[in-house]
């Protein structure tokens, strides 16, 4: 017997790594971004009508790609115009669980973000950092910028963040 194919659709995404802002679409399945980022059996994502530009300039594309090839952990995070392009909840986090917002700011070696990141009772920054076998969590209505690249800002509903690129997190009072 013959399996259906699983349904997959195109979302557009910016992708974010340590030098260069890309723009353009990734094809997914049911499972959402998440669950390509998550997929231990590839280590490097596919983007289609790929916009590339340097993140000290991210209004000049300099290259334009029809499929770019991206190595997943040079991921420093992705930014999604849609809450839903992420997949689903269970995905994400197996079983019911009642998720508590936290507003936090968070610095990797070129970024600072900030935003609110969902999570399962009392915040742990350690269990954050070794939850789970995926690099990337989620922060929802985040806003990054590169302070050494003022041109860089990005204002997003969805941002997955890889884990490995994080050097600080601070839990900020709501109003701050």
């Amino acid at each position: 017997m013959v399996q259906p194919l699983a349904a997959s659709r195109m979302i557009p995404a910016e992708f974010l790594a340590s030098n260069y802002y890309i723009f353009g679409q990734i094809k997914v399945m049911q499972s959402g971004l998440m669950g390509l980022m998550s997929d231990p059996h590839s280590s490097y994502l596919e983007i289609n009508e790929a916009n590339i530009a340097h993140i000290y300039k991210p209004e000049k594309i300099i290259n334009f790609a029809p499929v770019l090839c991206m190595v997943k952990s040079q991921v420093v995070a992705v930014c999604l115009s849609k809450r839903e392009y992420v997949g689903t909840h269970a995905m994400m986090r197996g079983g019911y669980t009642r998720l508590i917002p936290y507003a936090v700011q968070l610095t990797t070696p070129v970024y600072e973000m900030s935003g609110t990141l969902e999570w399962a009772g009392r915040f742990e920054f350690s269990a954050l950092m070794s939850e789970g076998t995926n690099a990337f969590f989620m922060l929802y209505d985040a806003s990054i910028r590169a302070p050494l690249f003022s041109a860089l800002h990005v204002e997003s509903p969805a941002v997955l963040v890889n884990r490995l690129f994080l050097d600080t997190l601070v839990q900020v009072k709501r109003g701050s």
